[in-house]
């Protein structure tokens, strides 16, 4: 499994960003409240973190193979696939907010909603750019450290 690129992260948050600000325009008068719904993406970035920290404790403490006392290799696979989930999920949820808060950051004088929506715009932001980084972190703790073989027997003896 190939590591997600940054490039596609930054396309996701644009393209959710942009279509935030010009829906948020049009459809503003029918939107519900954005409300608490963005406490999920710091829930879920916390079990990516965790998730990271006991995944990276396997591989180093050499606990990784098809033993019941260890972890299954493809725990750790879904693990690296969560970690691509979350982040791309916290790039569309850092777009999102990005577009609420350009939208409604120099309407706050003359729009009532503005002043309701802008805090929970930013956190909406704050928290798709932790998701990213857990996100992230989980699926470079995924990653197996490089054999001896792989680095054509060029490994230094101890």
């Amino acid at each position: 499994m190939s590591r997600i690129a940054v490039s596609t992260l930054a396309l996701v948050a644009l393209v959710a960003g942009v279509a935030a600000y010009f829906l948020t325009g049009s459809f503003l008068g029918s939107l519900p409240p954005l409300g608490w719904g963005w406490v999920t993406l710091p829930v879920v970035a916390v079990i990516d973190l965790l998730l990271a920290l006991r995944v990276r404790s396997a591989i180093s403490d050499g606990g990784v193979g098809q033993d019941r006392s260890q972890m299954h290799p493809m725990t750790i696979a879904r693990c690296a696939a969560l970690g691509q989930a979350s982040a791309v999920l916290g790039a569309a949820a850092g777009g999102l907010g990005t577009g609420l808060v350009l939208y409604f950051l120099p309407r706050l004088g003359e729009l009532a909603a503005a002043g309701d929506e802008l805090p929970v715009s930013e956190a909406v932001l704050v928290s798709g750019a932790v998701l990213v980084g857990a996100g992230l972190f989980l699926e470079a703790a995924c990653e197996t450290p490089p054999s001896d073989d792989d680095l054509g027997g060029l490994a230094q003896s101890t």
